[in-house]
């Protein structure tokens, strides 16, 4: 159910999968609602991009790592940055993608991780509308959120969307070897013991396989606009 509220901001949970386009949907939405997006996988992906440049191979190594990151965002609330610096594609590679779904397996790494991202969604949803985006935003992190979505798509559509994005950024990967790396890393956020990857009871739910960016953005800045009366 929506909460109805008068500060300026809200929150605004967008869960899913991998390669369902939840990422490029939710910075798109941010922007249309001239918000922010605080893309947590982001979060997860920089611990495992700084922990493994550290050498880190322990639940405890990768935990170091979470608390010792520093999140902010740009100029022009685009972008997240990290210690400063917006890491982009860095964070985008097949090694850092694994070792992504492995360190948000940590509960240590977890628990620092949800308690930056309720701080910082509570602070800056004071002052605009505050895009969430992983796969326990509207379970774990902000079960209370103002909005919920759930962003899936078929296996073979995210797999090749994926295999578009690598080609961009010269990594020669085959698209079976996507597909099977998705099905594994459904597989562990799924089953993970803490917080794993569902469907919030009330979010909305939307299949992009057959959506072009634009429509997903329109139907939810839609959503979003017909419950608070925005223009």
């Amino acid at each position: 159910m929506v909460k109805k509220h008068s500060k300026k901001g809200f929150i605004i949970a967008i869960d899913g999968p991998a390669g369902a386009g939840k990422s490029t949907v939710s910075r798109l939405l941010a922007e249309e609602l001239q918000g922010m997006l605080l893309d947590t996988g982001a979060m997860y992906r920089s611990v495992a991009y700084f922990g493994l440049r550290a050498g880190a191979k322990t639940e405890r190594d990768f935990a170091i790592t979470a608390r010792a990151l520093t999140f902010q965002p740009s100029s022009d609330r685009r972008h997240l940055l990290v210690n400063g610096i917006d890491l982009g594609l860095k964070l985008r590679s097949p090694k850092v993608s694994q070792a992504a779904s492995s360190v948000s397996r940590f509960k240590s790494v977890r628990d620092a991780l949800t308690r930056r991202q309720r701080n910082l969604g509570k602070s800056w949803s004071r002052k605009f509308p505050v895009v969430l985006e992983g796969r326990d935003i509207g379970t774990a992190v902000f079960p209370q959120a103002d909005y919920k979505f759930y962003v899936t798509a078929d296996p073979k559509v995210r797999a090749l969307r994926r295999f578009k994005q690598l080609k961009k950024t010269g990594t020669k990967i085959k698209l079976s070897e996507i597909l099977k790396q998705n099905r594994q890393r459904d597989e562990q956020d799924s089953t993970r013991k803490h917080a794993p990857l569902k469907c919030a009871a009330d979010a909305v739910v939307v299949d992009t396989s057959r959506m072009g960016i634009v429509q997903v953005v329109k139907f939810m800045a839609d959503h979003v606009r017909a419950h608070r009366q925005l223009v």
